[in-house]
């Protein structure tokens, strides 16, 4: 990496940001600087184009990381883990695998539709499989350790407890 790309304190505080707390959306970057959104999205910009930072479109926003040390499939697992409701689902799953539907939905203040939604989102990512049993579905984490380590890597990023309650039990677990 070319150092004098992050000679300007700004560049660093946002290089350090997004090694710390990956999958940053830009409004969280500005709260967490206190950064002009101008400002900020002129650095991203730079970095992006010299290759220090990448984006990943989620919905109408971007989500960045620091380019280096990122797999794809971590990205998009960062990504989701980083909104609550997906990471809490994923969270339940790896604790109670081959869960049905509605086990997940009774765990969680949602509806349905806001369930399958969630739920959807992460069979496509391939974090969450699903598989048919008469009428239920039931779901599980694809690749649990890889999961598992990726919660554990950024789990400062996540600020929840249910992150803190998943590494206690992880850890008792052997795993």
């Amino acid at each position: 990496m070319d150092e004098d790309v992050l000679e300007l304190e700004n560049r660093r505080k946002i290089y350090q940001l997004l090694t710390k707390y990956p999958g940053m959306y830009l409004r969280e970057m500005e709260k967490e600087l206190g950064l002009a959104v101008g400002v900020l999205e002129y650095n991203l910009n730079y970095l992006e184009k010299k290759e220090i930072l990448m984006a990943e479109k989620d919905g109408n926003r971007k989500r960045y990381f620091v380019r280096e040390g990122f797999s794809w499939g971590d990205k998009i697992t960062v990504g989701l883990l980083r909104q609550e409701i997906p990471r809490r689902i994923v969270i339940f799953l790896m604790l109670n695998v081959n869960a049905s539907f509605q086990d997940v939905l009774a765990q969680f203040k949602i509806s349905k539709s806001t369930l399958s939604f969630h739920m959807k989102k992460l069979t496509e990512a391939s974090i969450v499989g699903s598989e048919k049993d008469g009428r239920a579905t039931n779901y599980r984490v694809l690749d649990p350790e890889n999961t598992a380590r990726v919660i554990l890597t950024y789990k400062a990023s996540f600020l929840d407890a249910v992150v803190d309650r998943f590494a206690e039990v992880w850890g008792d677990m052997g795993k």
